[in-house]
C-alpha cells in the first residue's frame, strides 16, 4: 500500500470517528435538553406541592385554634351544668321522705 493510500485510509477512519463523535454529541445534547426540561417541570411541581403543604399547615393551625376554643367552651359548659346539678342536689333532702 502506498503512502498516499495509507494516508487516505487514515483520514477516512478519522472522518468516520469524527462523524460518530458528532452524532454522540448531538444525542447527548438532545438528552441534556430533555433532562433540563424534566428538571424544570419537577421544580415547578415541587413549588406547587410546597404551596399546597403550606396552605394545609395554615388550615391545620387555624382548625387547631378553633378546636382549642371549642374545647374551652365545652369545658365551661360542663362546669356550669355540674354546678347546676350540684345546686339541685344540695336542695334535695338528705333522706328520702316516706
Amino acid at each position: 500500500m502506498s503512502e498516499s493510500d495509507e494516508l487516505r485510509r487514515r483520514v477516512e477512519t478519522l472522518e468516520a470517528r469524527v462523524d460518530a463523535v458528532h452524532d454522540q454529541m448531538s444525542q447527548t445534547h438532545a438528552m441534556v435538553a430533555i433532562n433540563d426540561r424534566d428538571v424544570a417541570e419537577l421544580k415547578l411541581e415541587m413549588r406547587a406541592h410546597r404551596k399546597v403543604l403550606e396552605a394545609l399547615r395554615e388550615t391545620q393551625l387555624e382548625q387547631s385554634r378553633r378546636i382549642d376554643a371549642l374545647d374551652g367552651k365545652v369545658t365551661e359548659g360542663f362546669a356550669t351544668v355540674l354546678a347546676a346539678v350540684q345546686a339541685l342536689a344540695d336542695r334535695l333532702p338528705e333522706e328520702p321522705a316516706v
